[in-house]
């Protein structure tokens, strides 16, 4: 995948910071810390390629904060759950996220730095200009680098911590796309099509093309979201794994099991997810409650297998497939990939 990595000049003001909540802070200005180096982090916690940046994101600010490099986290939720601030707070506490996040829930901030990528990572300089803006794949050695240097050009003189290590546990390369379900993403694969905010009747073609899902039953197509309006196991989702592992980000109005089957039989134990348990008839099952990522299917290598998602109430509603693979690094300079 091709970087997005573009350093920018003297002329590139850092625009401000105006949002709707504070988290861990007090609301904070560009103006009001300049004469500080500033890493924005553009993101959101429904994002499975955000939280592969985020333990990199609390490392640097663990290392990072105290010889004056501000981190910042630009929370821009996709979706409509995750702008409730009592959700943000909660996730920020059991993540141990201790950096100050603002909450851009309209996505205002992330438009005026023509953010249109999550994560997004931006560098400021301490006289308030953008130095650098990573996005897609992006070397972890060179931002780093780049702090480095920027903390040096404004007057930092003491011991710098070492760069990041390439052979270190993290130093794994992830490969990853995600299927967003709703009517603004157009990744249905049915021909029926959808009928967006009303319930409609799918059959599910036997035919299946990798990227998009596939539906079966009474559903409903929102902007962002796919809802079971059906009869308890009676419609179902499928997509397609090859050689990948996929989490969905589900939710339901109250806990619902969701079945899992795989090449239209139960899981097997080597496929199933941290999250997928055996009832007593032997189904492959996951609780859902409120919208949160399961891990649900582990892919082995060279294999390609049809994933079938089948809800056991009406209510629960689909809003993300997210599949990737892990491999291990080869060596050289470390490459986060994103989608």
């Amino acid at each position: 995948m091709k970087a997005l990595h573009q350093t920018y000049h003297q002329s590139a003001k850092a625009p401000e910071l105006y949002g709707d909540y504070w988290f861990n802070s007090a609301p904070l200005s560009i103006a009001a810390v300049q004469g500080q180096n500033i890493l924005l982090y553009f993101w959101n916690y429904s994002s499975p390629s955000s939280l592969r940046i985020l333990p990199l994101m609390k490392e640097w600010y663990a290392t990072y904060a105290e010889l004056g490099l501000v981190c910042i986290g630009v929370h821009s939720p996709e979706f409509s759950f995750a702008t409730n601030p009592r959700k943000v707070d909660e996730f920020l506490k059991k993540q141990s996220i201790e950096f100050p996040v603002v909450a851009d829930n309209d996505r205002l901030i992330a438009g005026a730095y023509r953010i249109s990528n999550f994560p997004t990572l931006v560098l400021i300089s301490a006289n308030g200009n953008i130095y650098d803006m990573v996005a897609e794949s992006f070397s972890v050695l060179r931002l780093e680098r780049s702090i480095q240097y920027l903390l040096r050009q404004s007057g930092f003189f003491g011991e710098l911590p070492p760069l990041r290590s390439m052979d270190s546990e993290r130093s794994q390369e992830h490969t990853a796309h995600e299927i967003t379900t709703g009517y603004l993403h157009g990744s249905l694969g049915n021909v029926e099509g959808y009928s967006p905010e009303l319930p409609a009747h799918y059959e599910d073609p036997g035919i299946y093309i990798e990227g998009k899902f596939y539906a079966h039953g009474i559903w409903r197509a929102e902007r962002n979201a796919f809802h079971y309006e059906g009869e308890p196991n009676d419609g179902y989702l499928i997509c397609q794994s090859v050689s990948e592992n996929i989490d969905v980000l589900v939710g339901s109005e109250q806990k619902s099991s969701l079945r899992i089957k795989v090449d239209d039989t139960s899981m097997l134990i080597g496929q199933m997810g941290s999250d997928i348990q055996r009832d007593p008839k032997g189904n492959s099952i996951v609780t859902v409650g409120e919208p949160q990522f399961v891990s649900v299917f582990r892919g082995t290598q060279k294999e390609r297998h049809s994933v079938q998602f089948i809800p056991g109430a009406s209510g629960i509603t689909f809003y993300m497939f997210s599949f990737f693979k892990e491999q291990g690094s080869e060596g050289g300079d470390q490459i986060f990939h994103n989608n």
